[in-house]
């Protein structure tokens, strides 16, 4: 068999990927003739390497893209690489119905530094967290299979945590607006109480799911008393800028020093 009807046959297993170990226990040629093969077949754009193990297979409707969906191909190559991982922040927000903020990249979290994705369209950017294994996740269908998503819950407190990378506090309460209906308030509470989470990151998400905007502060009233029981220091709400005449919340311990605007939703 060659290649190109290898590719053929996982394709129409509705099979996207493979690994050239795999290739090679297949067709029964050298390294040398698979990677010539693998060469012709991205010439045409009907496959694309990633990470150098992992062989995808375009399909005509993307082959424009000259790669498939990152969501479609993220858990075979984290299973791959052999590294924990969650899809986060705004892409897990779009997974729970919070869409308004679309990213223009796959936000991943993992348990290893590791170098972003770019291959044309496709975007993956990469977070990194060494409580990973004791992060709540599930498990969300996608085109191809399944991948591994941040809970609610994660979600929210993540959105406090890589603010920088969400796009700043604007774009954080417009997610937690739309997230908050998926939330289940003991959820957040045991997940806060874990110590996974710094105290600085609970008091800015309390703060945000408080605001008029947000309208959410049934939500709030463990994470509160965590606050409340631990005695928290006051906090920016975004380090690094100016606190000399900034609003403060009482409640949350927080420094006002930002502007928040709220998108439409």
């Amino acid at each position: 068999m060659s290649l190109s009807g290898y590719v053929d046959r996982l394709q129409m297993q509705g099979e996207l990927w493979f690994t050239k170990e795999q290739a090679l226990a297949e067709l029964g040629c050298s390294t040398e003739a698979l990677r010539r093969a693998i060469d012709k077949l991205k010439a045409k754009k009907r496959l694309v390497v990633i990470r150098t193990k992992l062989v995808l297979i375009i399909p005509l409707e993307y082959k424009s893209w000259g790669i498939i969906p990152a969501d479609w191909f993220i858990d075979p190559l984290m299973k791959l690489l052999e590294i924990p991982y969650y899809i986060g922040l705004l892409s897990a927000g779009q997974f729970h119905g919070a869409a308004h903020q679309k990213p223009m990249q796959l936000q991943v979290v993992a348990g290893q530094f590791i170098k972003d994705i770019k291959h044309q369209r496709v975007h993956i950017r990469f977070l990194y967290s060494d409580n990973i294994t004791r992060i709540p996740t599930e498990r969300k269908q996608v085109n191809t299979g399944y991948a591994i998503v941040a809970t609610p819950e994660t979600t929210a407190l993540d959105l406090c945590r890589y603010y920088k990378a969400c796009g700043y506090w604007s774009n954080v309460v417009t997610v937690l607006a739309e997230l908050k209906e998926r939330i289940d308030p003991k959820k957040l509470a045991e997940l806060a109480n874990t110590q996974i989470y710094d105290l600085p990151t609970i008091q800015r998400l309390g703060y945000l799911l408080s605001l008029p905007e947000v309208e959410a502060e049934n939500l709030t009233l463990e994470l509160a008393k965590i606050v409340q029981r631990k005695n928290a220091r006051w906090v920016p709400l975004q380090p690094g800028r100016k606190l000399i005449g900034a609003a403060r919340d009482l409640q949350w311990r927080v420094i006002i020093n930002t502007e928040i605007e709220i998108d439409d939703i």
